[in-house]
């Protein structure tokens, strides 16, 4: 077996994993929702164009701004259920990643 046949085999685990499909559930209610998936998907724009014009400090300052003028948004319960299984998802990402490291460093 290949290397790209154990990347698929991992992925597959991963979508197994309860971190996943609770992001998953939530992502796809946003999606269903047009007017929070609009808002969002125009808030994370505004973000990427942010630190992609600014400097790291000066990027960090005008993302706080715009957290701010959001926050009505991050408010909503399902905005925040999905902003919280994305970061229990981004943990579980982190610990696996943490893991292939420790295993390449042996």
């Amino acid at each position: 077996m290949n290397i790209n046949q154990k990347a698929q085999e991992l992925a597959k685990l991963i979508k197994t994993t309860d971190e996943f499909k609770t992001m998953n559930k939530y992502k796809k209610e946003i999606e269903k929702n047009k007017n929070v998936k609009r808002q969002l998907d125009n808030y994370l724009s505004k973000k990427d164009k942010i630190y992609t014009k600014y400097k790291l400090d000066e990027a960090n300052r005008k993302v706080s701004q715009l957290d701010r003028e959001y926050s009505k948004v991050f408010q909503t319960p399902l905005v925040e259920n999905y902003f919280k299984s994305t970061q229990n998802f981004n943990l579980l990402m982190q610990s696996v990643y943490k893991s292939i490291e420790d295993e390449l460093l042996r």
